[in-house]
């Protein structure tokens, strides 16, 4: 499935507002954040999923999960919640049923291939899933 026909993106222009000042790990989350506005977007961190920004404040309140922060952006504290990846299936479970649309973003290399590249580069990311209510095929989410 190309995610990029499943929603409508944001414009170029927003777009390079919003990366404007965005550590590089960031602005990769705005790049993948942006091909699914309407999903709460599950970014993967090491061994969390971790959302920030709006998605942050919708998942901590829809989890119960405490609401933090992840340094700065644009001037203004970025809101964080996160999950540990090995509880991931259930907290998507409990925010389909919720009536939110998630995105999984996964790491797609190790960081030991990364840092081959450059001792500031940045781990290779994107989605793998899209769940929805619709598209709900794994047995532990029905």
């Amino acid at each position: 499935m190309n995610a990029s026909f499943s929603s409508p993106q944001i414009s170029a222009e927003d777009l390079a507002a919003r990366l404007d000042g965005a550590t590089p790990v960031m602005a990769q989350y705005l790049e993948t954040k942006a091909s699914q506005p309407d999903a709460l977007l599950f970014f993967r961190m090491g061994d969390f999923y971790e959302v920030f920004f709006d998605d942050a404040v919708k998942a901590a309140a829809a989890l119960g999960l405490a609401l933090t922060k992840r340094g700065k952006h644009q001037g203004e504290d970025i809101p964080m919640a996160g999950v540990p990846a090995h509880a991931a299936e259930a907290y998507i479970a409990k925010l389909i049923r919720a009536g939110f649309r998630v995105a999984v973003c996964d790491q797609l290399e190790d960081p030991a291939e990364a840092k081959k590249r450059g001792s500031k580069s940045v781990v290779k990311r994107g989605i793998v899933r899209i769940v929805t209510p619709g598209t709900l095929t794994e047995d532990s989410l029905l």
